[in-house]
């Protein structure tokens, strides 16, 4: 099974609906993933992306957090908001934002949408 999610422009920032079987640490992200986010952020002149749904059970292995810090950088200058539900910050979390830090795109996780959202529109 794939991940499935449904994306939206809503004027001022990309939102992405991960289904509840999705997960966002599955590392079987199509990579095609990313590039269609891409797409859609040259097509809409947008850089900022609202990413929703269930925080993943169980930790990734390090080496998996820095390969998906580092896809996240296939959309230049990207702001990426994460609210997800049940999300509890750990030494992944931190890892995974400061390695797309380190090919300039900003992540901060959220547990509240309109922290996350006031973010995403005072930034970018």
């Amino acid at each position: 099974m794939g991940m499935e999610f449904e994306v939206t422009f809503r004027g001022d920032h990309i939102h992405v609906q991960l289904n509840a079987a999705s997960r966002i640490d599955d590392p079987d992200l199509p990579d095609d993933y990313w590039g269609m986010l891409r797409k859609l952020c040259d097509e809409y002149d947008c850089r900022k992306i609202l990413v929703e749904g269930i925080a993943p059970s169980g930790e990734m292995d390090p080496v998996e957090v820095v390969d998906a810090g580092k896809r996240a950088a296939t959309v230049p200058n990207l702001w990426l908001a994460f609210h997800l539900v049940n999300h509890m910050p750990s030494a992944q979390s931190e890892l995974y934002e400061t390695v797309a830090a380190a090919k300039g795109v900003r992540v901060k996780f959220f547990s509240d949408r309109e922290l996350a959202l006031n973010w995403l529109r005072q930034n970018g």
